[in-house]
């Protein structure tokens, strides 16, 4: 479910309360989503974009989207977790936005569980009032995760994606009818050399690999969702064959679109 709340857009993928050994390990390529993790017992490595961080007892953690996402737990692990979108301003990652902190020690462990388990408890839960309460717990969380103080490069961070807002707005809006690269700079009222430096530094990735990289998620929403033949999602969001949407595909997840769509679980 999507909602705006106080100008926060949030869409919630998955929520789970579990407890791992050796078998949470894995790798995960280039998931649109964050992640906030609560270690109630344990720990574990995560290498999330090339940054390693060991996850410990006692903290949250927050996630960005990832290109690579690699995990390890090396004996036991309690993990209550929820991975979900947060944007602003025409679709713009909160996380470009604003500063924040990946580790937070909890100043209170019995709450911290409390909430995470209340927020896997209303995950599939749709009723307005359920969702709003959701969405509470989840920005209690992640309050925390935001103190951090702001530079002078963070806010040069900010205004340049708040410059770039129409260009990310103008590929949400025609991702399905086609976008030519050349168009976006125009968008942006920025030159082709200008606007590609300003887009990469913002966002970490080039126009091209953005643009591909929101055509693969539509279509792993729809994998998801519907049992849409590959031909026709191929088709619906512009690709030139079956096979051109499968090796995009398994390029930036690493599965097939088959595989993907016959995981149990596409979600860690």
């Amino acid at each position: 479910m999507i909602d705006n709340i106080g100008g926060i857009e949030f869409e919630i993928f998955h929520s789970d309360n579990s407890h791992y050994g050796t078998e949470w390990k894995g790798l995960r390529l280039n998931d649109d989503y964050h992640r906030l993790y609560f270690v109630l017992d344990g720990a574990a490595e995560v290498i999330y974009n090339g940054n390693v961080r060991q996850i410990t007892q006692g903290n949250t953690y927050l996630f960005p989207t990832t290109t690579s996402f690699k995990y390890s737990c090396p004996d036991k692990l309690q993990l209550l977790n929820v991975c979900f979108k947060m944007t602003l301003l025409d679709n713009l990652d909160v996380l470009t936005l604003h500063p924040w902190a990946v580790e937070v020690q909890c100043a209170d462990i019995a709450r911290t569980r409390v909430k995470m388990e209340k927020i896997d408890a209303l995950t599939h839960k749709e009723t307005f009032s359920h969702q709003i309460a959701l969405r509470g717990h989840i920005l209690t969380l992640l309050a925390p995760h935001f103190r951090a103080k702001e530079t002078d490069r963070d806010r040069k961070k900010r205004r340049d994606a708040e410059r770039l807002a129409p260009v990310i707005q103008f590929i949400s809006d025609n991702i399905k009818s086609g976008i030519t690269i050349g168009e976006l700079p125009d968008v942006a009222r920025m030159s082709r050399a200008y606007f590609s430096k300003v887009f990469h530094a913002t966002f970490e990735v080039s126009p091209q690999d953005y643009v591909r990289r929101q055509r693969v998620e539509l279509v792993k929403r729809e994998l998801r969702l519907t049992g849409t033949p590959v031909a026709i999602l191929a088709e619906d969001f512009g690709f030139s064959s079956a096979s051109h949407l499968t090796r995009e595909f398994k390029s930036h997840t690493g599965y097939s679109p088959k595989q993907y769509r016959e995981l149990d679980s596409v979600y860690d």
